[in-house]
């Protein structure tokens, strides 16, 4: 879900090369700095074990004097080692400044699906495979758990390079000079229209959407929990006729993607059938640092749930820590898994800084032969003599078909679009939908200092920055408000099939501020928060609807590709799903009710609105009043090039993802979902890309 996981104030900044680090001396930060700007040419051996700076080893001579001296040093040599490790940015594939003007395959966008469909598909080396992608790579600190929730509108360089010149930059790699353009985001920063239903708190009331716009895609900035949905979610699109996606067809994919912890296979044997042992994304379950998780453990047994080890091999109804895709305490995202490992090869050239603007399609034969894309202010074209895969995600993917001409008959004409197929493009938008409002609050407990959690991450990857913390504890419930409508799925197997997913944030006393910029709130809706616990911890019960039945729409504002797309969420547009949301509510203020969360010293308070302040707090009439202000998006948003038969009238692609009546053109990413699956979307997506590239290689004859 829309995970926030909150270190204490001081972590970031202190992380951030360009801040201060905290316990030194003022005679000492301008080296702190230095050592969280390494240069280039010392990042570029990060590979292999690395010296100190000079500065660090002449760290003996200054006045400490002795063993203080001689300990200093060995803490600066030690931190500049392990930022080395952490800054390695040589370890992902080179941007290609000159591409060939032809390639056998064409990927659009390096996100969670279409970096495993470009790696795949590089493995044989007979195919030629272009990869282009909109952002560049991931910086430092999306490698660090604890502080993804920073790379929302994070910036970063560009980092274009000169061509070699040699007078100059021989020590750089390469003989190519950097060359700084100014800012970036890792995030494309959308935002949807206005809906009087949810995000009443954000500026405008519109709700903040961020996708990853960077290698990795959002897998590079999420909350990198480890998902794959209920089995029912994919018999039930196998049940709309989507032969080949059944859960039993499909798992063979999910193995393939994940090296699953080891130890926790030799743990519970039982499940190494279901599980993959060298799959591209690492998954471990993460250290259990806080022990406000015993009392809700506690809590669901209480409410008379069961208590879950394997989310992905289990029946999901329960509570439990989740596994993620972190290995020794760094974050594996699919640029890491897939790209890292393909870096070397001669068969797959990456373009960074990339935005396709257009499909290139013969009209007469609809054969999509090339794409068009712009960088640095001036538009390329190249050609696919085999296929072109759309994996953009799901509001880029549509905007890109109907830039291409697929679309909507009606609403492309209306802006000048050229129609080359009528299709339901930008239809069938879905997510998941989180009250945020209500708060388990209890006084602080005795925390680690910042300064410590840093030096236990920089120099062991461990402590709290290794983890994302209590938000990886997570519960499925079903509620009596439940739809019934499940294509596929037997009666006896809908009790095990949840619609609403709670998940958990621990907010330190006195970061209210930081929380509501987290959420993205308007400045004069963060004094109530601040006050709520400007003395307490809390806990937030995030409680995410992730059955929905309403639909959204993704259009284009013009013909103009520069432009975003205009996202209308349809958020809670159903009745049915606000009541649906609100009976989740209630169960989650049931559970911090508990005797096991009152033993651990935690109170159930309400966000208070003053739009609310005639409701009575902590009742259904409450919820429903503050549901229009603090119900957000989880930001897992699909379904906008529905995969489905060319009977279904508001498919997309087909069941082998191949756009209808567009030859040569796939797509294959969270897009071709024809229903959300009731969990996080990001290992469902990369699965769609596995299964993509094994399809590609089918029809090609390998």
């Amino acid at each position: 879900m829309a995970y926030y996981v909150m270190p204490a104030p001081g972590v970031e900044a202190a992380i951030d090369p360009g801040s201060n680090l905290p316990g030194l001396s003022d005679a000492g930060r301008s080296d702190a700095r230095d050592l969280l700007s390494i240069p280039s040419p010392l990042m570029s051996a990060c590979t292999g074990p690395a010296a100190a700076p000079q500065w660090a080893a002449e760290a003996t001579t200054c006045n400490l004097g002795g063993s203080a001296g001689a300990l200093f040093a060995q803490l600066l040599a030690t931190l500049a080692q392990a930022q080395c490790l952490l800054s390695d940015r040589g370890a992902y594939p080179p941007d290609t400044l000159s591409p060939l003007p032809e390639y056998d395959f064409v990927v659009v966008g390096a996100g969670s699906a279409g970096s495993a469909v470009a790696a795949r598909l590089s493995e044989n080396a007979d195919w030629r495979v272009l990869l282009l992608e909109a952002g560049g790579d991931p910086p430092p600190t999306s490698d660090i758990p604890g502080l993804f929730p920073s790379l929302a509108r994070t910036e970063v360089d560009w980092s274009c390079l000169t061509e070699v010149n040699s007078r100059v930059c021989q020590l750089q790699p390469g003989g190519r000079c950097a060359c700084p353009r100014g800012k970036v985001l890792v995030d494309w920063s959308y935002l949807t229209e206005v809906n009087s239903r949810v995000c009443q708190l954000q500026p405008g009331g519109r709700c903040a959407c961020p996708r990853g716009k960077v290698l990795g895609g959002s897998s590079s900035i999420n909350g990198m929990a480890y998902f794959r949905g209920s089995p029912q979610d994919y018999d039930s699109w196998a049940a709309l006729g989507n032969r080949g996606w059944s859960y039993r067809e499909v798992l063979p994919f999910f193995k393939k993607l994940e090296t699953f912890d080891g130890e926790e296979l030799q743990r519970r044997p039982q499940t190494a059938a279901l599980h993959g042992c060298d799959g591209p994304i690492q998954v471990s379950r993460t250290q259990r640092l806080d022990p406000a998780v015993d009392a809700l453990d506690s809590a669901a047994e209480e409410l008379g749930y069961k208590l879950v080890e394997d989310f992905s091999t289990e029946p999901n109804i329960g509570f439990g820590q989740a596994y993620a895709s972190i290995k020794n305490g760094s974050r594996w995202s699919t640029a890491r898994g897939y790209l890292m490992p393909a870096k070397e090869r001669a068969d797959l050239h990456v373009v960074k800084f990339a935005l396709v603007t257009k499909v290139l399609i013969e009209s007469t034969k609809k054969i999509a032969y090339g794409v068009q894309f712009l960088k640095q202010g001036k538009m390329h074209e190249v050609r696919a003599t085999k296929e072109i895969i759309l994996s953009a995600g799901a509001v880029n993917t549509p905007q890109l078909l109907m830039h291409s001409g697929i679309g909507p008959k009606a609403h492309l004409e209306g802006i000048g679009i050229p129609v080359v197929a009528d299709l339901k493009v930008g239809y069938n938008l879905q997510d998941h939908v989180t009250y945020v409002g209500m708060y388990f609050t209890r006084k602080p407990l005795l925390k680690m200092v910042p300064e410590e959690g840093i030096f236990q991450y920089l120099m062991n990857r461990t402590g709290p920055l290794s983890t994302t913390g209590i938000t990886s504890y997570v519960g499925f419930i079903r509620t009596d408000a439940a739809s019934r409508e499940a294509p596929g799925i037997a009666e006896a197997d809908r009790s095990n099939h949840p619609d609403i997913q709670l998940f958990f944030e621990m907010v330190p006393s006195g970061t209210g501020d930081r929380v509501a910029k987290i959420f993205n709130y308007e400045e004069e809706a963060m004094d109530p928060l601040v006050k709520l616990i400007a003395r307490n911890d809390a806990i937030i019960p995030m409680t995410a609807l992730v059955a929905p039945r309403s639909r959204g729409r993704i259009r284009l504002r013009s013909a103009d590709p520069m432009q975003p797309p205009l996202i209308d969420s349809g958020y809670l547009e159903d009745p049915r799903d606000l009541e649906n949301l609100l009976s989740g509510v209630s169960f989650a203020y049931r559970m911090g009710s508990t005797n096991a969360m009152r033993r651990a010293g935690f109170a159930v308070e309400d966000y208070p609105l003053e739009a609310c302040s005639h409701r009575r707090r902590l009742t259904p009439d409450y919820w429903r009043c503050a549901a229009p202000y603090v119900v957000s998006p989880a930001f897992h948003p699909v379904g906008t090039a529905k995969m489905g038969p060319s009977g279904d009238v508001d498919a997309v692609v087909d069941a082998r993802l191949r756009v209808h009546g567009v030859r040569n053109l796939r797509v294959a990413d969270a897009s071709v979902m024809p229903l959300i699956v009731r969990c996080n979307t990001n290992v469902p997506t990369i699965m769609i890309g596995e299964k993509c590239a094994h399809m590609v290689a089918q029809d090609w004859g390998h």
